[in-house]
């Protein structure tokens, strides 16, 4: 099991090599006997955790709304298919920071997708075609999590 301040492959966290510039006794100390927080520093930390958690959820609150502008582009905006990228968004992607990296890129790029979809009818069967597979994976690795 890692120690304080020590991630899973034995590095150390920014936060330490922050602090040591701050108190270098007290992260030798933390290192040595592990970290012992006295009942104020504990609560502090648990306000921390419950705002970062508040923090979090607001951001996935603000980005719900978003449309999924390929798939309500080929499929409409209330269609099975277009809920299942929408849950597997909210409910994966937005989770993980490349997700939500990936879901930023998307939202820079789609709109300018849609409007050559609109001037190629084409290229919106193919995109249905490939659009169907992944909502199938979507479905599949979310099993029935958030599925409408």
């Amino acid at each position: 099991m890692p120690r304080q301040g020590m991630g899973r492959h034995g590095e150390v966290a920014a936060k330490d090599l922050a602090e040591m510039g701050f108190c270098e006794k007290r992260v030798q100390l933390a290192h040595l006997h592990g970290e012992r927080a006295t009942p104020k520093q504990r609560k502090a930390m648990a306000r921390g955790q419950v705002a970062h958690q508040r923090y979090w959820e607001e951001g996935v609150a603000a980005t719900a709304d978003r449309r999924c502008f390929v798939a309500t582009f080929v499929f409409g905006p209330d269609a099975s298919e277009t809920q299942v990228l929408r849950a597997y968004r909210d409910a994966v992607l937005l989770r993980q920071c490349w997700g939500r990296a990936l879901v930023a890129a998307y939202y820079r790029v789609a709109p300018m997708g849609c409007r050559i979809m609109a001037r190629s009818p084409g290229i919106v069967i193919g995109v249905r075609c490939v659009l169907r597979i992944v909502v199938a994976w979507c479905a599949k690795a979310m099993g029935d999590r958030g599925l409408p």
